[in-house]
């Protein structure tokens, strides 16, 4: 796809003006409805033309492999969420028990579970990297590394606070050891240089905005060459199709990690968001989300909330978590509902996460339903 004006990419959502939960679910475009369509269709032909739909794999691992900062499509494999990719990951990080994997107990569980699975398994066991406010910084992580520490999970945006990890830093501390990283919460809409990592692991039905099934694991080359096979199948093998009742050779590429071939409908989706993320540019992105985050932030401030952690505006995301003095979060998820915004109400505090679709004036009825309240 040629560049996008910002009005042309926003044509192509129609999302209410306040449906303010990004960080929970993106409503996919109307590029990607027509790619799933049309996907469906041409297999619901009288004989489906299958290899006819390999090129919408092709697309997206090649958009997936250059918007990573990688070399090429060899470089990233799909899977069907960022869980299973992750998945994928703990069971490929060799060393066993002799090495360890840093990860915060504050980890969406989706980027916690895994590595402890595998090292109940025998793989590296998990050493819990544990800070105040539950941040990954990399004054942290220094402070925690040892001789055996092998790799680091972090999330590219935590899902609570909305802190964007520093990854240069991280990557300065690290210095050899891996630093896998959970993308979900910023791929598509926080503009980082993901070459820093040496595994990408995402979702694609938050920012991406390529609905539920779609994913895709990147990885540098230090990934490649350090990450052993771990759970692959049938299709992350030389030859898959030659049937010919023997053990192939593993893959040497990120490929090594399928499980099964890919879902095609699902990498059309995929295609579709990529296609129109890369037409606008996820800087674009993110400083269309960037102004909104802003604005949210004036309006809690001056209505005496507060953000759950502080962030500085180099740690800002498209998260907002806020308390507001007086009032519940369940209280603040009602009045957010009675004025049409739609938020997530988690324990004591209630997140926001517009989008650059998100209008501007949707601020507007969040200083309404805060207002309501404070009076």
């Amino acid at each position: 796809m040629t560049s996008l004006t910002f009005d042309e990419y926003r044509s192509h959502f129609t999302e209410a003006p306040g449906f303010l939960d990004f960080a929970r679910w993106g409503p996919p475009s109307d590029l990607v409805a027509r790619n799933a369509v049309t996907a469906l269709g041409v297999l619901s032909n009288d004989i489906p033309d299958v290899e006819s739909m390999r090129s919408y794999q092709d697309d997206a691992l090649s958009m997936a492999a250059r918007m990573t900062g990688r070399s090429g499509p060899d470089s990233a494999v799909f899977t069907s969420s960022t869980s299973a990719g992750l998945f994928q990951l703990a069971f490929a990080l060799s060393g066993g028990p002799d090495a360890e994997l840093l990860v915060s107990p504050k980890e969406f569980p989706a980027n916690v579970y895994p590595w402890v699975r595998a090292a109940e398994r025998g793989g590296p066991r998990v050493t819990w990297l544990r800070t105040p406010d539950g941040r990954v910084t990399p004054d942290a992580v220094a402070a925690a590394l040892t001789p055996s520490t092998a790799a680091l999970a972090v999330s590219a945006v935590d899902f609570r606070t909305g802190y964007r990890a520093d990854l240069a830093g991280l990557r300065e501390v690290l210095g050899e050891r891996l630093l896998l990283l959970d993308g979900i919460q910023g791929f598509g809409a926080c503009d980082v240089d993901w070459s820093l990592c040496d595994a990408v692991v995402v979702g694609g039905q938050k920012w991406v905005r390529s609905s539920w099934g779609t994913g895709f694991i990147s990885l540098a080359p230090r990934g490649q060459d350090r990450l052993g096979s771990g759970l692959s199948g049938f299709s992350g093998v030389e030859n898959p199709t030659l049937y010919d009742d023997s053990l192939h050779e593993t893959l040497t590429t990120a490929g090594r990690l399928a499980m099964t071939n890919p879902d095609l409908v699902a990498a059309s989706c995929l295609a579709a968001a990529l296609t129109l993320i890369d037409g606008i540019t996820v800087s674009a992105i993110d400083r269309e989300i960037q102004l909104r985050v802003e604005a949210l932030l004036d309006v809690i401030e001056n209505l005496g909330g507060a953000t759950i952690v502080p962030l500085a505006p180099g740690e800002r995301s498209g998260i907002v978590s806020f308390r507001l003095p007086g009032a519940t979060a369940e209280q603040i998820g009602g009045a957010l509902a009675e004025v049409g915004v739609v938020a997530s109400v988690r324990g004591d505090y209630v997140r926001l996460s517009p989008h650059a679709t998100t209008p501007l004036s949707s601020t507007d009825a969040v200083d309404k339903a805060l207002r309501s309240l404070s009076h």
